[in-house]
């Protein structure tokens, strides 16, 4: 499966020291475009609003660069320590804003950053009532639940809404070592947002199909690796 693809799927992100935004500004400056505009794009509410709402992938580069790769956040962001209802999402980072931005029709007051997902994080009632005015379809995924609909089929990116995923991942990892983890019981908050990742619909969908076996492989590799360091 083309490791592009597990971007797109959240219950496979199981580690990532920054997010994948931040990474690709790091490539080659052939490589992507994004990279060289993303210095011209100013750090505002206006340019975060554009880059939750799916309509600039520039500013989104622009944003993990400066709070990831140069530790220079805007004034008006914050840093959110982790919270009960995001813990154990591993590689989220969440910050709160003093200057709210707009989200298609809607003020946000915090967004989050995890690989190439740019989102906030809403009560489940109002999570609902946006997936449903945006027309948002249900993944076929079955360890997490999340939805998507695509800006542009062939490329993305992607307007999506998933559940923290911290549950799943402990449920594979505990299964890798043996174990079972307690069913967790449905989340009463939703992140939704964009996805930069370049992918098609129909190539998301298919890895969809198969992201359960492929959260096993991985936990199984994670489980595999820390055992190999135990015996050494």
């Amino acid at each position: 499966m083309n490791t592009t693809l597990l971007r797109l799927l959240l219950p496979l992100s199981l580690a990532l020291p920054v997010p994948a935004l931040a990474q690709a500004d790091e490539a080659e400056p052939e490589a992507t475009q994004d990279a060289v505009e993303d210095e011209d794009i100013p750090l505002t509410p206006e340019t975060l609003g554009d880059a939750l709402s799916c309509r600039s992938h520039p500013a989104a580069v622009a944003f993990a660069t400066a709070l990831f790769l140069q530790g220079k956040p805007p004034a008006w962001m914050r840093e959110i320590k982790e919270s009960e209802e995001t813990k154990g999402v591993i590689g989220l980072y969440g910050y709160t804003l003093s200057k709210p931005v707009a989200f298609l029709g809607e003020q946000v007051s915090a967004v989050y950053f995890l690989k190439d997902w740019v989102v906030t994080f809403w009560p489940r009632d109002k999570a609902a009532a946006f997936i449903a005015a945006q027309k948002m379809e249900r993944a076929p995924i079955k360890v997490a639940e999340q939805y998507y609909r695509f800006v542009d089929p062939e490329t993305g990116p992607m307007l999506g809404a998933y559940e923290p995923t911290g549950g799943s991942i402990e449920a594979a990892l505990a299964k890798a070592f043996g174990g079972e983890a307690p069913p967790s019981p449905p989340a009463d908050h939703l992140f939704v947002g964009c996805n930069y990742t370049p992918a098609s619909q129909a190539d998301f969908l298919k890895a969809a199909a198969q992201s359960e076996a492929m959260l096993r492989e991985a936990a199984a590799g994670i489980a595999e690796a820390l055992g190999s360091a135990d015996a050494n």
